[in-house]
């Protein structure tokens, strides 16, 4: 009789370990799903970002081509400026001088998924690589335009000396191309030569764009494989 009931009681002891230890398997898979998740909805987020970004940066990329195109044409032809179009100098001299762009660096949602250690999660190893070069790329990019907005300042006065705004018509991405040119000189070697600085950052910061958008498409594309 002894021996059945130690019997009786071992099982129960047995059903009840076993209950306790379901039910905290049950908990623990529940709470790593819904960490699961929300991670997943924290890429799906940046991802989204990331394809905002990659539109930013080829809008960006045919400013910086236009105003290296426009510089490459006051430099080419100012020898015999004075004998081409008005619209057509006040066009490109416009576009040298005052096409320039601001990079936004949107870094809160994957700030976000860092301090809440939700990074962790993530199982590919390319996409936290992808995602910490990508982040840790963008001062650098904001500090080139930052460089490039400020030459566009130091040669707002060759642009105002020589030029009117004839009309307020806008270039296909938005900015002015109503002016036309005025002067009766030729321009300046010395701002010439700026012209020339400035244009190597705009063929600079083309080049860098576009390697940024290969690797972003690149990474939106593993975000889905890892989602």
């Amino acid at each position: 009789m002894k021996k059945k009931y130690i019997v009786r009681y071992s099982l129960e002891f047995l059903v009840i370990v076993l209950g306790i230890s379901l039910s905290f398997y049950i908990e623990k898979r529940n709470a790593n799903n819904y960490k699961q998740s929300l991670k997943n909805q924290s890429l799906t987020r940046i991802s989204k970002n990331i394809i905002v970004d990659i539109a930013d940066m080829k809008y960006n990329y045919k400013a910086h081509n236009i105003a290296s195109k426009s510089i490459e044409w006051i430099v080419n032809n100012n020898s015999q400026l004075l004998s081409k179009p008005k619209d057509s100098i006040g066009f490109h001299l416009t576009n040298a001088i005052s096409l320039g762009t601001i990079f936004v660096d949107n870094q809160e949602e994957y700030r976000a998924l860092q301090n809440s250690g939700l990074i962790e999660l993530i199982k590919l190893e390319e996409v936290v690589l992808a995602l910490q070069n990508k982040y840790s790329a963008h001062g650098f990019y904001k500090q080139l335009g930052d460089v490039i907005i400020s030459k566009n300042r130091e040669l707002e006065g060759v642009l105002f000396k020589n030029t009117i705004l004839e009309n307020e018509s806008l270039n296909e991405l938005g900015f002015p191309a109503g002016r036309i040119f005025m002067g009766n000189e030729k321009i300046s070697q010395f701002n010439i030569e700026r012209l020339k600085d400035k244009k190597f950052y705009h063929d600079f910061y083309k080049k860098r764009i576009k390697v940024l958008i290969k690797s972003d498409s690149i990474l939106v594309e593993l975000i889905k494989n890892e989602i």
